[in-house]
């Protein structure tokens, strides 16, 4: 099994966040899921909260025909409950592009085997329409169950304790 997440940019706590919700995310959204990897970076955005790429391109970088190989920007400047449900948001494309009902490669898109027009309104896009449906559904869920401490190294991760 690798599941890998890799974060950078943000302060300890913002990268703690993120490996939190991200775990809480493939747990929840991609339980079967034996092999991913997630690259999210925490920078400032100005044209929106969040980005989710496919960055499989290598033969590696997939399983069968599913991609496993993920980049995910969210922006730094959210607060804490904008940032969790961001990050649920940019999963749910995540779990889209694993199951291989979202496809893109920048000349058109298609969801679920029908191709989209490439000037569809972006909230009129059914990925997004699912993407902010379950993000709303999702998140008391996370706070509720993820775990989230204040005790964290620079990497975000909990400090161990003796």
């Amino acid at each position: 099994m690798s599941i890998a997440v890799a974060t950078k940019g943000g302060n300890r706590f913002q990268k703690h966040i993120v490996n939190q919700t991200v775990d809480w995310c493939i747990e929840k959204l991609l339980p079967r899921i034996k092999r991913i990897h997630i690259n999210v970076h925490l920078c400032n955005l100005k044209d929106a909260d969040g980005y989710c790429e496919n960055a499989a391109i290598e033969d590696g970088d997939f399983v069968g025909a599913s991609p496993r190989l993920f980049n995910v920007e969210i922006s730094k400047s959210l607060s804490l409950t904008e940032m969790i449900s961001t990050i649920i948001h940019e999963m749910v494309h995540v779990r889209q592009y694993v199951n291989r009902e979202l496809a893109d490669n920048g000349r058109f898109t298609k969801w679920k085997s029908k191709t989209v027009p490439l000037g569809m309104d972006y909230h009129d896009q059914p990925w997004e329409k699912e993407a902010y449906r379950l993000q709303d559904k999702m998140l008391s869920e996370c706070l509720t169950e993820a775990i989230f401490l204040t005790d964290v190294d620079k990497n975000g991760f909990a400090h161990n304790r003796v």
